[in-house]
């Protein structure tokens, strides 16, 4: 430490204050950092525990929204996407069914012996 006092009676205070300030820092830091120390311990613990339940409440909440709203609507979807399949099977069948006999109609109307023959 840097005594910056000139006077003599202000060095031989520090000086005489010196032992008495660093056994104050000694006897504040022997009982000061044990409290700090469990302070900070149970403020981790509290975290801890704290991330722990949020971390349990968002899986929950997961649950109980895939319960709710996505296993219905995908149950939906696929009831859907089934109706839809169905109805493309149907208009394909029509359609196919439609161009068969609109080619036996075209053979009856252009052929040898049809109202629309080319001659």
């Amino acid at each position: 430490m840097i005594l910056r006092c000139q006077s003599v009676l202000r060095r031989l205070d520090l000086i005489d204050i010196k032992p008495l300030f660093s056994a104050y820092q000694k006897d504040l830091s022997n009982t000061l950092w044990e409290p700090l120390n469990t302070f900070w311990a149970e403020c981790y613990e509290s975290c801890k525990l704290s991330s722990q339940r949020r971390a349990k409440l968002q899986m929950e909440s997961r649950r109980k929204f895939q319960e709710r709203i996505l296993v219905p609507c995908r149950i939906r979807q696929s009831e859907e996407n089934a109706r839809l399949n169905v109805q493309q099977a149907q208009r394909k069948a029509k359609d196919a069914n439609t161009e068969r006999r609109w080619l036996t109609l075209q053979r009856f109307l252009y052929g040898p012996k049809g109202a629309w023959t080319r001659q």
